[in-house]
């Protein structure tokens, strides 16, 4: 049987609070890295900070249009919701992203230009280190070729002299450079051995692996006309149309040229760390070459037939089949319609997901895939935050611009846990007073109050500490600000209430059938002051940048937990209040003045009609 209106349950109303309480700590401590403390923001703990540089193919300086568009994409991918804390700038041809705490992989990661295309795999091999690729013998002429690794000659010697080498060319590797004898001033210096992947190369590759070489050696720095020319030779080599079917001047096939495939798939560097040139700059039309990102295969890929642009949204998640996590990959209707003809048609053949020239995953198409489609990391998966990162970056488009990332630096404090400490004493100082009004103006009411003010901010706590492991939210001033704020807001609520409840005892009744009466006139008015409340600082969130949504957000969010304390909490302890003789006690509750006005009140209604009698 249902209670009266007005009349609740509240074993029920505080069991459920109870639970709500117990599973947010159950996340907090079984969750994440189970420390139960929120992230601060770049003012209170200071962060890291990464420059990156802008960078054309064609060297020129880039478009003040484009830059405002990477910045706003990079603002979007490291503070979607306004509340992380994190920073872009734009100096010149430069970003400079600032990021809270200790993280600055990852503000190196959001750099990323995030070019997805899905391109068929040609042709597979697996990556050596540099010194034991296979090598591959240039032509040679009037003999036989010469033996790996040692230098070709440019011709016969001359008849009565000695048969000696002729002087190799080019520059030497920075391992063989190093292992050359020293020689005594008189003599002259030998000319360099040729670097042993140059001599392998085809023709169109060994201007740039040459570039290649000379840029992993950190004392010969590229010039700008060698860094211009290093991603024009990467396309002569890793994009030539031979790598791939193409069609001659009469319209008929040509097929890929298998020999140019395995002496390019020879001399390609898939080591890690490797800065590919070609990030932001490859062409789709035309096939490429390229490796995994953990350099552990390379492969020969054909022409782009579907563009990461057809993505409609992306998430990360666990792999329900495997280890570690997974993409989840959703197309607009055209994107969807291209990937479940091409994969119909491709069946046991792979297909490769190129992430900035580097392939996340190259899986064999089993059928045809209608809807979603999963990237994953190959064996193993990818990390949380690997796969956190890819969805983000797919999900949020890619960058007009190719960036250059700088070496992260450590960024202090700008205001310190001096200014934290300020900030926790002004709220400390307004909690006493609220407390200390609370306790002499409505006694056993106030000690309810700040028992509910007490379970709120634990909730709040919670809530933030989860919050900063889901949503990167990130507690600074401002923030803490707006729970100073919010303390106000909560025992507004409070007063509606207990003022309410007065008001029906002042008109004759108790104080345990007051409650219900007053708790439904007074639930409209604190739905209706929340809402206002609420609706303030979504507008406040939407219109602000920077330290000032934090700040609508905790008010916002401080606003909505108000709401879930007053109902589950606050109301059902003031109802079991009212059904105790002694916490119903007028000595007790507070309420004794107003009972004993409301009985003087009744005493002259009463007085009244009997003088009139005796009149």
């Amino acid at each position: 049987m249902a209670p009266p209106v007005g009349q609740i349950r509240p074993g029920r109303y505080l069991a459920l609070f109870v639970a709500i309480v117990a599973v947010l700590y159950a996340l907090v401590f079984a969750t994440g890295d189970h420390q139960a403390k929120p992230k601060l923001g770049i003012d209170l703990q200071g962060g890291t900070r990464v420059s990156l540089t802008a960078r054309t193919e064609s060297g020129a300086p880039p478009s003040k249009e484009s830059l405002d568009l990477s910045r706003e994409l990079i603002e979007t991918r490291v503070n979607s919701t306004g509340v992380s804390g994190a920073e872009v700038v734009l100096d010149g041809d430069t970003l400079v992203i600032t990021v809270p705490g200790a993280n600055g992989d990852r503000a190196r990661d959001l750099g990323q230009t995030a070019q997805l295309r899905f391109r068929p795999v040609l042709n597979a091999a697996a990556s050596q280190p540099t010194q034991q690729q296979p090598q591959v013998t240039p032509p040679t002429t009037g003999g036989a070729a010469p033996t790996s690794g040692a230098a070709p000659t440019s011709g016969a010697p001359a008849a009565g002299q000695a048969s000696t080498p002729a002087a190799p060319q080019g520059r030497p590797a920075p391992r063989l450079a190093q292992e050359q004898p020293t020689t005594p001033p008189s003599a002259p210096a030998p000319a360099p051995a040729e670097d042993p992947r140059v001599a392998a190369a085809p023709e169109t590759c060994k201007a740039y692996v040459q570039l290649v070489a000379k840029k992993s050696d950190p004392t010969t720095p590229l010039s700008d006309e060698e860094e211009g020319n290093l991603i024009t030779e990467g396309k002569k080599c890793r994009q030539d149309p031979r790598l791939g079917e193409s069609t001659d001047a009469n319209g008929a096939t040509v097929p890929a040229d298998q020999n140019l495939q395995a002496a390019v798939l020879g001399v390609i560097d898939c080591s890690p760390g490797q800065l590919d040139p070609l990030v932001g700059n490859d062409d789709p039309k035309l096939p490429l070459v390229a490796c995994d990102q953990d350099g552990a295969e390379k492969f020969i890929l054909g022409p782009s037939f579907l563009e990461g642009t057809e993505i409609s949204n992306a998430s990360a998640g666990l792999d329900p089949q495997g280890a570690g996590y997974l993409v989840t990959v959703s197309f607009k209707s055209g994107g969807s319609d291209t990937w479940a003809k091409y994969t119909a048609s491709h069946i046991q053949q792979r297909a490769a997901f190129v992430l900035d020239t580097q392939v996340v995953s190259a899986p064999t198409i089993q059928g045809a895939i209608a809807g979603d489609t999963t990237i994953t990391g190959g064996q193993g998966g990818f990390t949380q935050s690997e796969a956190s990162r890819l969805a983000n970056v797919l999900k949020y488009g890619s960058l007009p611009l190719s960036f250059d990332p700088s070496e992260a630096e450590t960024v202090s404090a700008t205001l310190g846990l001096a200014s934290l400490e300020a900030g926790l004493i002004a709220g400390g100082i307004g909690l006493a007073l609220v407390f200390i009004y609370c306790l002499l103006y409505y006694r056993l009411l106030g000690v309810l109050t700040i028992l509910s003010l007490v379970l709120s901010a634990g909730v709040v706590y919670a809530v933030l500490v989860l919050l900063g492991r889901w949503i990167g939210f990130t507690l600074d001033l401002a923030g803490i600000a707006g729970f100073i704020i919010a303390i106000g807001i909560t025992a507004d609520s409070f007063v509606i209430f207990f003022e309410r409840l007065k008001d029906e005892v002042r008109e004759g009744r108790t104080f345990r059938s007051a409650v219900p009466r007053a708790w439904i006139r007074s639930r409209r008015t604190i739905l209706s002051a929340d809402a206002i409340s609420f609706l303030a600082s979504a507008v406040l969130y939407v219109l602000a940048v920077g330290q000032v949504k934090g700040f609508a957000f905790t008010l916002g969010m401080s606003t909505v937990l108000d709401l879930v304390v007053v109902f589950l909490v606050t109301h059902p302890l003031v109802v079991l209040a009212s059904k105790s003789k002694t916490l119903s006690n007028s000595k007790l509750s507070g309420l004794g003045s107003v009972q004993r006005t409301a009985a003087s009140a009744r005493a002259a209604r009463t007085a009244g009609p009997a003088a009139a009698k005796e009149v």
